[in-house]
């Protein structure tokens, strides 16, 4: 038996099961050099706009608002500062602000901003989005009927930069570009508009076309458009590929297929067991953020198949809203009845987590609140081994069990599929129809 590790908050957990390991491509920078390289060349290469230090001095002594990833993201923020300042200019550094881009998220605490900005904490004005502030700024209505609200400070600014990563997003199709404005910077009532979008068939993981929140997100961010971007995109250990810079949609468009590449992994089978790990601390720092794993992968496992989520959540189940309607709306059908008439933010991940146990047995091993988790209808375990070995003991034949490192960067897409009517996963089928529940 191999012994694999995976991620569980800051440290790796021992997985001493037999299973196949699915993970998506490694990536190699194309310039094949040090990140700080990398992010400079992408400076140095824009597409779809003269070069930053060109765009500065144009507007002299003119306001200039960077913003920037919270700490829920692992984008390379400090490494991207220092190449946006270099290639500014030390003459434009008393002009810069920095702009948390929260969302509706609650605001990092000083020493997760110092982790974030490193140096950068100490050396520029750093302010937090507030999206239930007083002075946001309206901009216009989109042809979704999203009411475009953003940061004054932002709208204000002479020079509007933006930065981030670009990777997989459950239902905006991937992170990046326009989403730093929308939902980044924007009112509490914008970013439910348009996440209230995200029962259509269309909001998917790794799809832009014909998806509507994405669409929305990018009319909004035309409204008050950065005049510079950078985003980076990295492989599910953290290492960065490539990165991109100039104009949004074009930076966008090519981290978006990359990134579609890089992180989407056809399984080829269907797994009557799964063991996802979100990917580790910070991505497992609650039950909120640690979803996004299971939205990505649970695809892969048969029906009635067991899921087991390992992500420690050391900050709990993360978002109060979510939690209510966990314990309010007991199925599918009931949570989507409540997203269609009364949208919520953070009622969304009560139905992404019903959708999910609608076709699969879900478990968690973390620190979680065990009554909690029972009370829903999930397994809590302390080991992933006892998660696998109890359902395994509902499997007469024998069982396929799939293990991810990195659920949040990774979208397993499978090419078997179940059919109740055909020959095709019979074997399969049989095991739904003999497993217990």
């Amino acid at each position: 038996m191999t012994k694999i590790q995976i991620p569980y908050g800051s440290r790796l957990m021992d997985v001493d099961i037999e299973g196949k390991l699915l993970a998506p491509k490694s990536g190699r920078s194309k310039a094949n050099s040090k990140e700080q390289d990398v992010i400079k060349h992408a400076l140095e290469n824009p597409s779809g706009t003269k070069k930053l230090s060109e765009i500065v001095n144009a507007k002299k002594n003119g306001k200039i608002i960077i913003v920037v990833d919270d700490h829920t993201r692992d984008a390379p923020t400090e490494k991207m500062l220092d190449a946006l300042t270099e290639e500014m200019g030390e003459e434009h550094k008393e002009h810069v602000t920095l702009l948390v881009a929260c969302g509706t998220h609650s605001p990092p605490a000083e020493e997760e901003l110092k982790r974030i900005l490193g140096k950068h904490f100490y050396q520029f004005n750093v302010l937090i989005h507030d999206c239930d502030a007083k002075d946001l700024v309206y901009l216009g209505t989109t042809s979704r009927g999203t009411s475009v609200t953003l940061n004054r400070n932002y709208v204000e600014a002479n020079i509007k930069i933006l930065t981030g990563d670009i990777t997989l997003h459950y239902y905006a199709g991937f992170g990046g570009g326009r989403k730093s404005i929308l939902p980044g910077i924007s009112s509490r009532e914008a970013i439910k508009n348009n996440h209230a979008l995200l029962v259509d068939d269309h909001a998917k993981t790794a799809n832009i076309e014909n998806n509507p929140v994405h669409l929305d997100m990018s009319e909004a961010a035309s409204f008050a458009p950065p005049d510079f971007v950078i985003n980076t995109v990295a492989d599910g250990n953290g290492n960065l590929v490539d990165a991109y810079a100039g104009d949004m949609t074009a930076v966008f468009l090519k981290g978006a297929e990359v990134a579609k590449d890089l992180f989407c992994r056809e399984t080829g089978v269907l797994f009557d067991i799964l063991v996802v790990s979100a990917g580790g601390f910070p991505k497992d720092r609650n039950l909120y953020q640690a979803t996004k794993a299971v939205e990505n992968c649970y695809r892969a496992v048969v029906p009635g198949g067991k899921l087991i989520l390992v992500a420690e959540c050391r900050e709990g189940i993360g978002d109060m809203y979510f939690e209510d309607w966990m314990n309010e709306y007991a199925s599918y059908e009931e949570t989507e009845g409540a997203i269609r008439t009364n949208f919520v933010l953070g009622g969304h991940k009560a139905f992404y987590m019903r959708k999910v146990m609608k076709r699969v047995h879900l478990s968690i091993v973390s620190v979680l609140n065990t009554h909690i988790l029972n009370r829903w209808g999930i397994n809590a375990y302390n080991s992933v081994w006892e998660a696998v070995e109890e359902e395994k003991m509902n499997i007469k034949d024998k069982v396929k069990i799939g293990i991810v490192k990195n659920g949040l960067d990774t979208l397993l897409v499978p090419t078997t599929k179940i059919d109740k009517g055909g020959n095709k996963d019979k074997q399969q089928w049989q095991i739904f129809r003999n497993r217990r529940g």
